[in-house]
């Protein structure tokens, strides 16, 4: 504890610390980025009312930082609501296999596009496919049903998007409806030189 005299406003105060790198142990607490800021400002301690004005900004730019993140999150949230994209298409036979059932490969290639179209609607950036991860054929889809092609945004990285593709069949004719196929794809945006760029 020594007397000193404020390095901030000149005014004289009792100090219980040796010097400003110290000033934790103050009854003002300050975050060690700050405190790292002082230090480069002022040659020595700062009294409390002083250290007070740098904890009031602390504590107001931590609001505007937590302010900030919810809207970010929320305005995410908003954007993967709004990408989420689905196709109705009706199985005919020449889509089918011997089995009269839907070819695994146009399966493929309908998700593929359905995924490909909510990851640009997502982004609205250009989006390749960078690789698919387990899709489940848990029915078989007959000719002569419906089927309806859901995408949506499961993850979101720095520069991929994760979609989720759910396949659901219906019968024509009646309110029967289960989900078929199931599978997740990989996208990542690129810029006009195909390198990866941020998706937000």
């Amino acid at each position: 504890m020594s007397n000193k005299q404020c390095s901030r406003c000149q005014a004289p105060f009792v100090c219980l610390a040796e010097d400003i790198a110290n000033c934790g142990c103050t009854s003002i607490r300050l975050q060690p980025n700050t405190i790292n800021e002082l230090q480069t400002t002022f040659d020595d301690c700062l009294c409390n009312a002083c250290l007070a004005i740098y904890q009031q900004q602390e504590m107001k730019n931590a609001v505007e930082k937590e302010k900030a993140e919810q809207k970010r999150n929320a305005e995410k949230e908003e954007r993967i609501k709004n990408a989420t994209t689905r196709i109705f298409k009706a199985v005919f036979p020449n889509t089918t296999n011997h089995y009269d059932t839907l070819f695994g490969g146009t399966a493929l290639q309908l998700m593929d596009e359905v995924a490909f179209i909510c990851a640009t609607r997502f982004a609205r950036k250009r989006m390749v496919t960078v690789s698919s991860d387990r899709v489940d054929f848990e029915h078989p889809i007959p000719a002569g049903t419906l089927i309806e092609l859901v995408a949506t945004v499961n993850k979101v990285g720095n520069t991929s998007l994760v979609i989720q593709v759910d396949i659901f069949v219906e019968q024509m004719y009646s309110d029967e409806r289960q989900k078929a196929i199931s599978g997740s794809f990989t996208f990542v945006a690129i810029d006009e030189h195909k390198k990866p760029i941020k998706v937000l």
